[in-house]
């Protein structure tokens, strides 16, 4: 399930891929994430923003209380967070990168027969991309485990080093202009790197908690 979150880049994934670019999965995957609430509307529950630590933006990931636990939220605030997490993503990632990833994404899992096929499987897709708001549907969040005690700042804090990996990561990669059939399984790969710091920690204090990715969208 870890799978589900973005990575830093290896340094021996990095250096074979620094001449081709790419990022990695299917883009497929489930979302995981942490809302009881499902996709419903945005939801009250304000309180001290909980922005966290790391890059992707200066903005906060949700204005619910950064103490709180995630746990504690009710429905409708576990709701908004899920919601914000989304909403943080589309407003961090620029689209440009959103949209290169899903077409790289997907010309790795379309099982293209020739370098051309991927190239315009790739490209199709980005120019989709492009031409809508690629964050505008939110597939919705797991259930946060009764168990966890994480706080919403440590949630947070996992969002937004993953919003910043994976903007690294992702401009770093191969253009669909560029991209090759053996560039694709570097794309995989990506998936299987370590999660960033606080991404690690989160893990480690609530195991069943799944918080979205934007590799998987």
């Amino acid at each position: 399930m870890r799978k589900g979150f973005v990575g830093l880049i290896s340094g021996m994934l990095l250096a074979s891929v620094a001449s081709v670019g790419c990022s990695s999965g299917s883009g497929n995957g489930g979302t995981g994430g942490t809302s009881s609430g499902g996709t419903g509307g945005t939801g009250g529950g304000a309180g001290t923003s909980a922005g966290g630590s790391g890059g992707g933006s200066s903005a906060p990931v949700t204005s619910l209380s950064g103490t709180t636990a995630v746990n504690a939220l009710s429905p409708s605030e576990a709701t908004q967070l899920c919601n914000d997490t989304y909403t943080y993503f589309g407003t961090s990632i620029a689209k440009a990168t959103t949209c290169k990833w899903r077409g790289l994404a997907y010309a790795a899992s379309s099982s293209a027969p020739s370098d051309a096929q991927a190239k315009q499987n790739c490209t199709s897709t980005e120019t989709s991309c492009n031409m809508t708001d690629p964050w505008a549907s939110n597939p919705g969040c797991n259930d946060i485990p009764s168990t966890c005690t994480a706080t919403v700042a440590e949630y947070s804090s996992c969002i937004r080093d993953e919003v910043s990996a994976f903007t690294q990561t992702v401009n770093g990669l191969v253009t669909c202009s560029a991209l090759t059939r053996a560039d694709t399984a570097a794309l995989f790969d990506i998936m299987a790197a370590p999660l960033p710091a606080s991404c690690m920690a989160l893990m480690n204090k609530c195991a069943d908690l799944y918080p979205p990715s934007p590799l998987n969208q």
